[in-house]
């Protein structure tokens, strides 16, 4: 029975709990096992199979999350946007996470490997990052068709002639 002093907070509460759950509950013969709470659990004890002790149980309970990494070198996930490695551009990565610790840290993995913490994007820094971009170069190619594919260049020079009204290219 729980007494004023019991309710007093959180962890006279807990205490008390745990003294019913050892004292009682697990000591009184339960009508539908017919035995004990702790003789039932003694007897199937040895069945329970335990995790390896080196394998890291956190890691086991992570939220997963599959991402494209941005052209920014960004992901984003539940509304908040993160910095990964510039290596990872166009590739689609696994973060995993705790949801209750999220805005901490984010692990990124790329083809079952881990790669490293994302960070929260500093998004003033990162619009200040030089990236490479891809440029074309101008090449004359002669003379030009009416109707050119979109793979051909344009020639520039003989645009440039042609207003000038300089026909010969």
């Amino acid at each position: 029975m729980l007494t004023d002093k019991n309710k007093s907070s959180l962890e006279a509460l807990n205490s008390a709990l745990w003294a019913y759950v050892e004292m009682e509950y697990h000591q009184n013969v339960h009508r539908i096992l017919r035995q004990t709470p702790l003789q039932a659990w003694a007897e199937k004890a040895g069945n329970v199979n335990y995790p390896a002790p080196w394998l890291d149980l956190d890691e086991m309970f992570l939220f997963e999350a599959k991402r494209k990494v941005m052209e920014d070198r960004t992901v984003s996930l539940n509304g908040i946007a993160y910095e990964v490695d510039a290596a990872l551009v166009g590739e689609t990565v696994t973060l995993k996470y705790d949801p209750s610790k999220q805005e901490d840290t984010v692990d990124v993995w790329h083809n079952n490997k881990f790669q490293h913490k994302a960070k929260c994007l500093d998004s003033y820094a990162n619009c200040f990052i030089k990236r490479d971009r891809p440029f074309c170069t101008i090449q004359e190619t002669g003379k030009e068709t009416p109707h050119r594919s979109p793979s051909q260049p344009v020639n520039f020079t003989r645009i440039v002639k042609n207003r000038k009204g300089d026909d010969d290219v």
